[in-house]
């Protein structure tokens, strides 16, 4: 009889369940506010669709948006409550200057960084975050701090001539090295010093990069990140899956900077230029309080976006420049011709007038598209018109920047490196549509210290160094996965490096 209650009981529900399942997944189809717009039935019905391209195959929801597109149209409904865009009125729409549309937190929160300017959700909060900083990423700021990033550049040619002459170096290490000390010295006022590492296998670097793939696992289960922020080092060797291992060693490393620094301010003062650590506690001080927690989050968004973004274009950059002969011949004539005697130094300001190395580097931010993924957005507080669609308030909306990056209607054939392209008399036209470093209120910080390194590191090591690719080729760089940044498939470039005769 008790058995036969139990499962008459158990029937009961699971029909309840299977109902309820129906009548949501009805309501979503044809009576949501979202159910004019075109996509897939399954991403109509359940945010599982998402989950299953970004989780279990790995960052591939990227690639998959781009085939719905072609599909579709310039409009898709990838989820229950949210459309991806893919034109360039639709990026300029979401992410303008002025946008009263709100972060979505489901997606920011799996940063574990709700507390730096780039995890707040709020227009206001993240305003106030970012003028405490926004001084200190000034140009003029930057043009200060040229010469440790010309010191940081001087030691990667050392290190690449000294020991990779005959020994191929590790170009995606070496690059996030080099952006990495100089995103430590001027965040903590002590470098990390990553690139005398051997063979640049630094700590922090294998940890953030092992680290990476573990942003869609923490966007499905949210309640890791506050256990893992706490969990002590001594139970990471347990853990069975190595991005979580690596999440956890990274939040330990950024710790104890944090921490080193809380416990003597005076360290601060020992470096001879401000520190973004100087502005936050002294803030703190104010009436703006900032915690311990909050003081690690921004550091660990600060130094994500200053090692990953600028490595990630050097890299590709790289690869493709040694690649063409004709584009490296006319790069380093045109260094060559500016720059006749390589054992001097040419600044930021000299080199940033050179045509031709500008439009390298902008290729290179336009072919490693900086964050690959849809940043989204909330509508609000009322409707607005998107790319001639009147998406409703409460809507999630976003747009890959990969897809204006290969769009083909701007940039005639888009998988081929040309700098040529930004050399033509309607090139002013193409400007507007590189967008690597988002745009509007929310676009990143760092825009300038990133355009400085940029140029010194092209301009010094293609001025300087003779270099050949050992072992890589294009396939290696044509497709990537999405973690947020781009993750590339194939094998890392590398190089030999020696010192050029003139």
């Amino acid at each position: 009889m008790a058995l036969s209650t139990v499962w008459s009981t158990l029937s009961c529900a699971t029909v309840v369940a299977v109902l309820a399942f129906l009548a949501c997944a009805i309501r979503r189809q044809f009576f949501h506010r979202l159910s004019a717009f075109p996509g897939p039935r399954l991403a109509a019905i359940t945010t599982l669709y998402k989950i299953y391209y970004e989780v279990f195959r790995e960052g591939e929801l990227l690639q998959h948006l781009i085939e719905l597109h072609a599909i579709y149209g310039h409009v898709v409904r990838i989820a229950p409550n949210e459309l991806h865009f893919n034109d360039y009125a639709a990026h300029s729409a979401i992410y303008a200057v002025g946008s009263p549309f709100t972060k979505d937190k489901d997606f920011y929160g799996s940063f574990g960084a709700d507390g730096s300017a780039f995890g707040a959700i709020q227009p206001h909060d993240s305003r106030m975050r970012r003028n405490l900083l926004s001084p200190l990423f000034s140009r003029r700021a930057i043009l200060k701090f040229e010469c440790v990033i010309q010191e940081k550049v001087e030691r990667l040619i050392s290190q690449l001539v000294a020991h990779h002459r005959h020994k191929p170096a590790n170009m995606v290490l070496a690059f996030r090295c080099t952006t990495m000390d100089i995103i430590t010295s001027y965040c903590f006022a002590k470098c990390e010093n990553s690139l005398d590492s051997e063979e640049f296998h630094h700590q922090f670097l294998v940890a953030n990069r092992s680290a990476i793939p573990a942003i869609w696992l923490m966007k499905f289960l949210p309640f890791l990140i506050p256990v893992l922020c706490f969990l002590p080092r001594c139970f990471a060797n347990h853990l069975p899956i190595s991005p979580i291992l690596a999440f956890i060693e990274l939040n330990a490393i950024i710790s104890e900077q944090i921490d080193r620094i809380l416990d003597d301010e005076d360290l601060l003062e020992i470096t001879g230029n401000p520190t973004i650590y100087h502005h936050l506690l002294n803030a703190s001080k104010g009436n703006f309080r900032r915690s311990r927690r909050d003081l690690i989050e921004e550091a660990f968004s600060l130094l994500q976006a200053g090692t990953e973004g600028p490595g990630n274009a050097c890299t590709v950059g790289t690869f493709y420049i040694l690649n063409d002969p004709v584009i490296h011949k006319k790069l380093f004539e045109e260094l060559r011709d500016a720059w006749p005697e390589k054992d001097t130094t040419m600044g930021y300001g000299a080199l940033q007038k050179l045509p031709y190395l500008t439009a390298v580097i902008k290729e290179s931010l336009r072919m490693s598209h900086g964050i690959v993924t849809p940043l989204p957005r909330i509508v609000g507080p009322t409707s607005a018109l998107i790319s001639g669609h009147k998406v409703p308030a409460g809507a999630v909306v976003g747009v890959s920047v990969v897809c204006l990056n290969n769009d083909e209607m701007v940039f005639m054939n888009p998988h081929a490196f040309s700098p040529e392209r930004w050399m033509q008399p309607h090139s002013r036209d193409l400007d507007k549509h590189l967008v690597p470093f988002s745009r509007g209120p929310r676009m990143c910080m760092g825009i300038n210290l990133a355009w400085c390194e940029l140029y010194l590191i092209f301009g010094n090591i293609f001025r300087r160094l003779d270099m050949d690719i050992h072992d890589t080729s294009v396939e290696d760089f044509r497709i990537f996965k999405d973690f947020f940044t781009p993750v590339h498939e194939g094998r890392n470039l590398h190089i030999y490096a020696k010192n050029r005769e003139s």
